[in-house]
């Protein structure tokens, strides 16, 4: 029954995709120049994540104001072909594009310098030189810095509250906005379990090249059954594979960046980043003339830039006053989040949550 949900869920999102169509056709067939331009990687479009709530507010957008755009996705999942990307809705007319994220910080630094009359957006990630490791934000870019800490901490957190001891940890790759998360989930779990006078074991792993869908799914579902309950999975990479394990193993997910509690009755709760509010507010700026170009915004649980899914969560136990009042000594300053450049996780201080690196 399981696997037949896992290929449900599958053709869902293929349908999904047929019945929006893909974006460039949603254009008038007589649009030759794009005025907004999402660039992406060499992933699916429309998943559930960044990358489908980013051009949603790209689209819901540009319709309400009469401002053409288009997304351009990379042919794979390279420096060059970030570039190609980038330059092809340069050609097209691009006056504002926005970048998908930690892929395109490299690029980015250099073709905020080419292209010096593009606006620019970053989320999530800053414009940096690979060779040197120097950042530099140009006048005609803006970078958006979501607290992914935070969010990651309030997993943490709610996962211990409502009972589950035995948790893990999947992240996409090593940067630093999967680090963050994993951070922050650390030091909630270990939060409430002091509050709670329990051990917390985490089985915590970061992906790399040799990671691929089925060895995720492989290596999770062999956590699942060696006991593990929940596991929070950040980055696209590996979020369908452990959906799919959880399904198939009867265990939970925590999601994030995005509400993704429709893709599977076994999404516990989402760590959710205010992306399309943002990048809403970003194009109102640039359309007005005021684009806050030159430097980095930060959202976190003070303006209300991140939050955990309560609305659609499937927690057993952890409820709404318990989450607010843990999210409020967020916001006020009473518990403030180690990020991942505080140290190594021995620097985390944990002491009733041990950590199985894998």
């Amino acid at each position: 029954m399981k696997k037949v949900l896992v290929l449900l869920l599958s053709f869902a999102m293929v349908a999904v995709m047929a019945g929006c169509g893909a974006p460039e056709e949603e254009q008038p067939e007589e649009q030759i120049d794009y005025d907004i331009a999402m660039v992406t990687d060499a992933g699916m479009i429309m998943d559930g994540g960044y990358s489908e709530v980013a051009w949603t507010a790209i689209s819901k957008f540009g319709s309400e104001k009469g401002v053409s755009h288009k997304y351009y996705k990379a042919s794979e999942a390279s420096e060059t072909a970030y570039k190609e990307v980038i330059d092809n809705a340069v050609d097209k007319g691009a006056k504002v594009i926005v970048a998908d994220g930690y892929s395109f910080e490299d690029v980015v630094y250099n073709a905020q310098k080419e292209y010096k009359d593009v606006k620019f957006i970053l989320i999530d990630a800053e414009p940096v030189d690979q060779e040197s490791g120097k950042a530099k934000t140009g006048d005609n870019t803006a970078v958006v810095i979501f607290a992914s800490e935070q969010a990651g901490y309030l997993a943490g957190y709610s996962a211990v509250k409502d009972g589950k001891t035995q948790l893990g940890f999947m992240g996409s790759t090593k940067n630093p906005t999967i680090m963050d998360y994993g951070y922050g989930f650390l030091q909630g779990a270990e939060a409430a379990s002091q509050e709670d006078g329990v051990s917390v074991n985490v089985k915590y792993h970061y992906c790399t090249d040799d990671d691929d869908r089925n060895s995720i799914l492989d290596m999770t579902s062999e956590w699942y059954q060696s006991g593990t309950e929940a596991v929070f999975a950040c980055g696209r990479q590996v979020e369908q594979p452990v959906i799919e394990a959880a399904e198939l193993n009867d265990k939970k997910i925590i999601a994030a960046e995005t509400d993704k509690s429709q893709m599977s009755d076994t999404v516990m709760t989402s760590a959710v980043k205010d992306i399309s509010g943002v990048l809403e507010e970003l194009l109102k700026q640039y359309k007005s003339d005021e684009f806050p170009g030159g430097s980095a915004e930060y959202y976190n649980a003070e303006n209300n830039g991140i939050w955990l899914d309560m609305e659609n969560s499937r927690f057993s136990s952890f409820s709404k006053s318990q989450y607010d009042s843990i999210f409020d000594k967020i916001k006020d300053g009473s518990i403030v989040v180690k990020k991942y450049n505080s140290g190594d996780l021995s620097s985390l201080g944990l002491s009733n949550v041990s950590v199985s690196e894998i």
